[in-house]
């Protein structure tokens, strides 16, 4: 950053736990604090420093619904819900982990994701051939594997496990998809943010955005059509705030805001955009007569 002309002092890295980030969150030289992490630690940092007067936009967490249709053209949803879930091994907000079959679409989509995932190669990430690597450390591969076993208590069928057949020396796993998802399960609920993917079959787009909108985020969501009268029912009527047509991970342009909703986001101005923008800015309105 000096190299690139930033002024010394203006960037500082400051290492440290809870007792750090409480003392930033609440000392009077600080007026602004973006943070970007999980759901309670967001609610936290939001409370806290609101309450200290300071400017706040809190990014949480997500869980994000794919709709795919029955006119969807399999193909490709195959391919970006694939990216979707499992890319970056799952690790990421915008990761789509429960996809909502409509109707008929869902016996020919589930079939065509547990063979993609069989197939998806898994190793380490400077390995070229490598299309999925591990995550990121060992208490993350063991809540994930809880997460699983959450799942199969629930009564969800593990169509493709997650946990067989990985490399050894890492903290690798496989995608793993589950079949036969009901809405109130902790695995369609809950940020897991790892490879678990929840497929849950309901048999109209109403269904499908009605348990989609029960979620208690609100980050992104994508529906999978090819007709204009359903992407348009979803534009309107979901309650997310990063939506996508035929797009398996709903990024925006940085010119556009990173708008979660709900329990996804903490605060007023959203990260990126002109809100990114106004957010480290204080404005001012001057009125004269001469």
């Amino acid at each position: 950053l000096l190299e690139a002309g930033l002024p010394p002092g203006v960037c500082n890295v400051v290492n440290g736990a809870h007792e750090a980030v409480d003392a930033l969150l609440t000392h009077p030289q600080v007026a602004a604090v973006s943070f970007v992490g999980s759901q309670p630690v967001a609610e936290h940092v939001y409370r806290t420093a609101a309450a200290a007067g300071k400017r706040v936009q809190a990014l949480a967490g997500a869980k994000n619904h794919l709709i795919v249709m029955p006119d969807a053209e399999l193909d490709r949803t195959v391919e970006a819900v694939m990216s979707s879930a499992f890319g970056a091994a799952g690790e990421r907000c915008l990761a789509g982990s429960v996809v909502l079959a409509v109707g008929a679409v869902a016996e020919p989509l589930v079939e065509r994701l547990v063979k993609a995932s069989a197939a998806l190669r898994v190793g380490n990430g400077a390995d070229p051939e490598t299309e999925m690597g591990p995550v990121i450390r060992a208490a993350a591969c063991q809540r994930i594997h809880a997460a699983i076993d959450r799942g199969l208590a629930e009564g969800a069928q593990l169509v493709h496990d997650g946990r067989e057949g990985v490399p050894a020396g890492g903290f690798f796993l496989r995608p793993a998809i589950f079949d036969g998802v009901r809405p109130e399960m902790a695995i369609a609920q809950e940020e897991i943010f790892g490879p678990v993917l929840s497929i849950i079959r309901v048999e109209t787009l109403d269904e499908a955005l009605e348990v989609a909108n029960r979620s208690r985020f609100g980050n992104a969501a994508s529906i999978f059509t090819q007709s204009g009268g359903a992407a348009r029912a979803f534009r309107q009527r979901i309650q997310a705030g990063m939506l996508g047509v035929n797009i398996g991970v709903a990024a925006p342009m940085a010119f556009f805001p990173f708008a979660g909703h709900k329990h996804s986001f903490y605060g007023d101005l959203h990260a990126t955009g002109k809100d990114g923008v106004q957010f480290y800015t204080e404005q001012k309105v001057i009125t004269s007569r001469w």
